[in-house]
């Protein structure tokens, strides 16, 4: 008898274990890699819910800055919601400021987080460096997320032991505007993890859509090539339109002109910004990174074919708006 209660005692209490081991985790501590515009507004926007966060960047300086961006971004904000309580939008502003530390060395506050965020380059190498470091150093409950825009999530995680707590948490440009999140799930990635992550995008007031580890993810994969085909019907070899033989015929560079193709889809379709207006807004660099990186892995694609007006505005470090020329110009 006393066997079979100890039998019974220790089967409840491992369904009690494995009961608890399935339970979520509830961010409350979230550590972001980057304080760059993403990582900035990632950081701002957990702040400003609740979460306690550590903004994590190579200097000093680098902090300082994203520090005083995210202050601005804050005021535009508290201004707004808080237009008839200027106090209480003052007092919002400093105890999301409050809720920001900031650190230079990732490896020394990853050990009590619950979610590390990465938010940096777009180069496969330096990322895998950066997680197979910190994997060493995190609790083993903390979720790992890439906030990649055209990288593999499966092909970042693989230099984690713990493919399981790792997922892409993408988030949109600007952050505290954009309310949506692509949370990505690798074939490895647990279902609590996922959710942990589902719940977690919520408690940011977002809206998370999911999908699998496939290029571009959703919005990246149909956009891209809608802004890539733009580029193509404004680039197509000059042709002879109307009729020649009566002397009425005109040259056309491309189909149509690029001020044309974005007043049509801005009309046409109720974009709020034209392919070129969007491409320089996003930065031509990028979108050049993506494209290439896709057709890196599937060159036949006439989808993912390169450019040669983008290549050449890129070579030319015209990359749109950050620098004050792509497509457009800029004063």
């Amino acid at each position: 008898m006393a066997f079979v209660t100890r039998q019974f005692m220790r089967s409840v209490s491992s369904s009690s274990t494995a009961s608890a081991s399935a339970k979520k985790i509830i961010v409350k501590h979230v550590t972001v890699i980057g304080g760059g515009l993403m990582g900035a507004g990632i950081a701002q926007v957990a702040a400003a819910t609740g979460h306690t966060v550590v903004l994590v960047d190579q200097t000093e300086d680098i902090l300082a800055k994203s520090k005083k961006g995210i202050e601005e971004s804050l005021r535009k904000v508290a201004k707004k919601k808080f237009a008839e309580n200027p106090k209480a939008g003052d007092e919002f502003v400093e105890k999301t400021l409050s809720s920001i530390a900031t650190s230079t060395d990732a490896a020394s506050v990853v050990h009590s987080t619950d979610l590390v965020v990465e938010a940096i380059v777009e180069n496969l190498k330096v990322k895998n460096e950066l997680f197979k470091r910190l994997d060493k150093f995190a609790a083993e409950h903390t979720i790992f997320a890439s906030n990649t825009s055209s990288l593999q999530i499966t092909s970042i995680a693989n230099a984690t032991t713990r493919q399981d707590r790792f997922a892409g948490l993408h988030f949109f440009n600007p952050v505290p505007v954009m309310k949506l999140v692509e949370v990505i799930k690798t074939p490895m990635t647990s279902q609590k993890t996922f959710e942990s992550l589902i719940d977690f995008s919520k408690a940011l007031g977002k809206h998370p859509v999911s999908c699998k580890d496939t290029p571009g993810f959703i919005v990246n994969r149909l956009l891209v090539p809608y802004l890539m085909e733009a580029i193509r019907l404004y680039e197509r070899d000059s042709q002879m339109c109307g009729d020649s033989n009566s002397g009425l015929g005109f040259s056309l560079k491309g189909d149509a002109s690029k001020e044309d193709i974005d007043t049509a889809m801005k009309l046409g379709a109720g974009y709020p910004m034209g392919p070129f207006e969007l491409l320089d807004y996003v930065g031509l660099d990028t979108t050049k990174f993506i494209v290439d990186g896709w057709h890196e892995m599937d060159a036949e694609n006439p989808l993912h074919q390169p450019s040669p007006s983008l290549n050449k505005l890129v070579a030319e470090n015209k990359f749109g708006k950050k620098t004050g020329e792509g497509f457009y110009k800029y004063k």
